[in-house]
């Protein structure tokens, strides 16, 4: 996080049962929700010490799904991570994600400044239609498709033998504060341990230290 100056990194399929938080070399807090008893999909966000500073509350939803609230100079900063099922999954299962994804994100205050982001499992197919109906319910911009990169840049996933790549991941923002995203595009060459790129997204708004923070 340090060497790509990141205050709030999106995890998923990170595979821990449960749901609680861990204090990590530097300060800095991982916040974590997995299923109680399977090591399978799970969701975390790790927070650097002053970005923990600004945190009002997080909530772990379930296994797929982790929402936070962080105070910034001029309004809040509501933050959902996400890991949708595969577009092979029963359409129901699907749905009923997607429901859930939706019941949180109706709860957020609509002056927030809300971000999306991590494992969507989506491109164009069934699955992205469902992320497009959501970006459409909620007022939302999808960065990945706002700037211009490379190829290289824009995939976010390669198979192991590098054959196939797709941009599975994505990263949401309210339309109205599009201005605030200044880019969104993969990194290559980080080590992940895993088939997936770094995926950064960079948002100019300033946060604020609170003194307290609570777990809801």
């Amino acid at each position: 996080m340090k060497q790509y100056n990141i205050d709030i990194l999106a995890l998923s399929e990170i595979r821990w049962k449960g749901v609680g938080q861990e204090m990590l070399d530097h300060g800095h807090m991982l916040l974590y929700g997995g299923e109680d008893n399977h090591h399978r999909a799970g969701v975390g966000l790790m927070m650097s010490p002053a970005a923990y500073r600004t945190m009002l509350k997080w909530t772990p939803i379930n296994g797929r799904i982790l929402f936070a609230r962080l105070a910034t100079t001029h309004t809040k900063l509501s933050v959902i991570v996400c890991y949708a099922l595969t577009n092979e999954m029963d359409y129901d299962i699907k749905d009923s994600f997607y429901e859930t994804l939706q019941a949180v994100t109706k709860n957020i205050p609509k002056h927030d400044v809300l971000c999306v982001d991590c494992d969507l499992n989506a491109k164009i197919n069934e699955n992205g239609a469902l992320l497009a109906d959501f970006a459409l319910s909620n007022d939302l911009v999808v960065g990945g498709t706002l700037f211009e990169h490379k190829n290289m840049q824009k995939y976010i996933w390669s198979s192991p033998d590098g054959s196939t790549r797709n941009q599975i991941d994505h990263f949401l923002i309210t339309r109205r504060w599009r201005t605030s995203l200044l880019d969104v595009r993969g990194y290559r060459g980080v080590d992940t341990q895993s088939e997936y790129m770094l995926m950064i997204a960079q948002i100019q708004i300033k946060l604020r230290a609170k003194r307290r923070h609570s777990n809801i």
